[in-house]
């Protein structure tokens, strides 16, 4: 299916269908007052890789790095020992806006694992693993 990098997001948005068959297989819940998926630590501990196959690569998202940063917790609100998920509903069922024509859109949440070029003049983004990509550190 079609996904889009973009630097202008920060999380990883999955389109509505493949939001909710996330939030099912991970068993996360929604928390009101941080407006993020979050997840016990035993669901935590069970959560698995996402991969994104892109243009015959595979890219493998880790399960800490499906996860808010724990020291930022308490500034958007949460508490200090939440877990909290930057995975989220993109809002709009594909394809209803061509523009959105996306499964998935992969912010900066992803960005930050992945190194990556953007050449506009030939349309193309090339992305690479990093010293980060496969970082505990969150």
């Amino acid at each position: 299916t079609a996904g889009i990098v973009d630097t202008g997001t920060s999380l990883l948005l999955l389109n509505p269908d493949g939001f909710a068959i996330y939030q099912q297989a991970t068993g996360a819940g929604f928390d009101e007052t941080v407006g993020l998926i979050s997840f016990t630590p035993e669901q935590f501990a069970a959560l698995e890789s996402l991969f994104f196959h892109i243009n015959g690569v595979t890219f493998e998202f880790t399960a800490n790095a499906q996860i808010f940063p724990r020291q930022l917790n308490t500034v958007i609100g949460g508490t200090p020992d939440g877990i909290y998920g930057i995975v989220a509903n993109l809002g709009i069922p594909r394809p209803v806006v061509p523009v959105f024509n996306s499964a998935f859109v992969n912010g900066m949440a992803f960005l930050e694992r992945f190194y990556s070029v953007y050449d506009t003049t030939n349309n193309q983004i090339g992305l690479a693993t990093t010293s980060f990509t496969f970082s505990d550190f969150n």
